[in-house]
């Protein structure tokens, strides 16, 4: 059977999409690039000095499948449909993907009239917005028809129309249906609306009271008197209206926050330079770096048929920003620009989405008495023995089967005991066998804890009911029966569509005692609880494995070098700082280093600059 290296050597030097898979075959990762070969080797060269989230991953793959695409824009397209599909593990998932309320102005009618929908279409069309609220917008919809006389009725032809409705006796509308006013000036009132729509209120204002000069001077005093209503009113509308922007185009203001392992991405919406409202999005990030967050969030919220503004203003300069531009251009229709304000009244409006991101994040347990609730809780619906008061979580990491360690961090009355936390090196486990380390780290863990007299009130590992077995079988060996063990997983259903697995968002909690898992709302205090524990630990499990990985590799180098024994190798690395370091170094600097001669640094010298 070819080997995952061997499969990764021979793949295309073309742009397409690579799909990893875990030993199950389920997608747990979807990416593109412009050389799939290239891109694909980059995850598996320099391990050590990926991000938390990329090692991970790693551990899993078991199995790559590319597709090839002509162009890079064609793999960009199918890697955000695959995404869709298959709804990686590992990639970010914007699960709020609702449609918010735009008011519609159909110009392309003869005698235009103003609506609330959900989905922009491809027509002649205006559409503003969106509005967060619906309720809001349906008020602000009312004060419109308030100010502006145009139709409510939906007979475009007005056929059948004998006598205008209730809304012209009360003078909101002009009576196009009954024939009572031309096109020419029904145009008139929809062209002011749009101004005012637009937020070109300095210019609506200055036209509206020439108007009134006018008619008053042709002694319309009627008509004048109308038109000064509606100044009136828009003017009392804009007193209310703050401009933070004076360009008055359609903006997205996106600023991030991150803390316990969850991203919240928060959208402003400016439109014609006033705040329409926001919108904010909790993203779990395990080791996500927070561009190709940002990026995935912007891929994914901007859709088809959804309102895309001409500026996405964003904090952090983010991956194949030109190639989601045209993206996002070729949806809307119209040009679309990203770029990341350094200074004046954008860069504040950055911090101000900032600052909402920070201020939206979801439940945390700071009060004593929250906490002191939360653990009966968690004693009371999980069935527990105890009030968990000492909680012991554990992860397993490695990448097929090599460095593989273990790790154990403690939380004490709801908040992590750091000092107890505890690292693991697999002594006994050859080869990708998570459950066989796990069995090991528990024993060796639990043995010792008895010894100690120091057992916890509850163990959580992370995984389905097959850990949940071994860690049941340790503590039966070693015959503690007081402390409680659960296992958390990711819920999986099995979809009729091609026999595959599909990964739902929700969590399940196992209990050794009952057969069916236990099931909670994800946004439950019991499972955001327990999500903050194990990520904690999984944190902690691939810290410690990047940083055997990456003394492993510097050793395995320095060791490949003849007379360079243990205590030379650790005064170099000591003296120099990095492996980097002695790789940039001259052969006089070599000498210089404690324990060398200039025999042993031209060997070393010559090491690291052979052709």
């Amino acid at each position: 059977m070819i080997s995952l290296e061997e499969k990764v050597n021979k793949l295309p030097q073309s742009p397409g999409v690579y799909l990893f898979k875990d030993r199950k075959g389920v997608v747990i990762y979807i990416g593109k690039a412009s050389n799939l070969r290239n891109r694909v080797n980059s995850y598996f060269h320099r391990a050590e000095q990926k991000d938390l989230k990329t090692l991970t991953m790693l551990e899993k793959v078991n199995d790559i499948e590319v597709i090839i695409t002509n162009t890079e824009k064609e793999a960009f397209i199918l890697e955000n449909n695959l995404i869709k599909e298959y709804r990686p593990r590992y990639n970010v998932k914007l699960r709020d993907d609702k449609n918010y309320p735009c008011l519609k102005l159909s110009i392309e009618e003869e005698f235009p009239t103003l609506s609330i929908v959900r989905r922009i279409q491809k027509d002649d069309s205006i559409y503003y917005g969106p509005y967060p609220s619906a309720t809001s917008l349906k008020e602000t919809l009312r004060l419109i028809r308030k100010i502006f006389p145009i139709r409510t009725c939906r007979n475009l032809k007005f056929s059948n129309s004998l006598r205008p409705c209730i809304n012209y006796e009360m003078g909101r509308c002009l009576g196009p249906c009954c024939g009572l006013v031309d096109s020419a000036k029904y145009r008139d009132i929809v062209n002011q609306l749009r101004m005012f729509l637009e937020g070109k209120n300095k210019d609506l204002l200055e036209g509206l009271r020439n108007r009134m000069e006018e008619e008053a001077e042709k002694l319309n005093f009627e008509l004048a008197a109308k038109i000064r209503d509606r100044i009136q009113h828009i003017e009392k509308v804009i007193e209310k209206q703050k401009v933070v922007s004076q360009d008055f185009v359609d903006e997205d203001v996106i600023g991030y926050h991150s803390r316990d392992h969850t991203i919240i991405v928060y959208s402003l919406f400016i439109r014609a330079g006033k705040i329409l409202g926001g919108k904010g999005f909790s993203i779990p990030s395990a080791g996500l770096p927070e561009d190709e967050v940002i990026h995935s969030f912007i891929n994914q919220y901007y859709r088809e048929g959804k309102f895309i503004p001409e500026h996405i203003l964003i904090p952090i300069e983010i991956p194949e920003q030109r190639l989601l531009e045209d993206h996002l251009t070729e949806l809307s229709g119209k040009k679309v620009h990203i770029y990341v304000p350094l200074k004046g009244d954008k860069k504040r409006l950055i911090e101000m989405a900032c600052e909402n991101a920070e201020k939206y994040l979801p439940y945390s347990v700071t009060d004593e008495k929250d906490k002191e609730q939360l653990l009966e809780l968690l004693r009371e619906k999980l069935f527990l023995n105890r009030v968990p008061r000492m909680i012991e979580a554990f992860d397993i990491s490695n990448l097929q089967g090599g460095f593989a360690v273990g790790s154990m961090v403690r939380f004490e009355d709801g908040e992590p005991a750091k000092d107890k936390y505890r690292h693991f090196k697999i002594k006994t486990v050859e080869g990708a066998d998570d459950y066989a380390m796990m069995y090991e780290v528990l024993f060796r863990r639990y043995q010792r804890a008895l010894e100690e007299h120091s057992l916890p009130d509850l163990i959580l590992l992370d995984g389905g009911r097959g850990q949940l077995n071994v860690a049941s079988e340790v503590l039966k060996e070693l015959n503690i029966k007081e402390v409680d063990v659960i296992s958390l997983a990711k819920e999986r259903s099995l979809s009729n569509y091609r026999h595959r697995y599909i990964e739902k968002s929700g969590e399940k909690i196992f209990h050794p005692n009952y057969k069916e898992p236990f099931n909670f709302p994800k946004n439950s205090p019991i499972i955001l609880f327990l999500d903050r524990i194990r990520d904690e630990a999984h944190r902690f499990a691939i810290t410690y494995h990047k940083k055997i990985r990456k003394k492993e590799t510097i050793k395995s180098e320095l060791e490949d070098i003849p007379g360079i024994g243990k205590i030379r190798r650790n005064a170099l690395l000591k003296f120099f700082g990095s492996i980097e370091k002695i790789r940039e170094a001259s052969e006089e600097d070599l000498i210089s280093a404690p324990k060398m001669n200039k025999e042993l640094a031209k060997k070393v010298y010559q090491f690291f600059h052979r052709s």
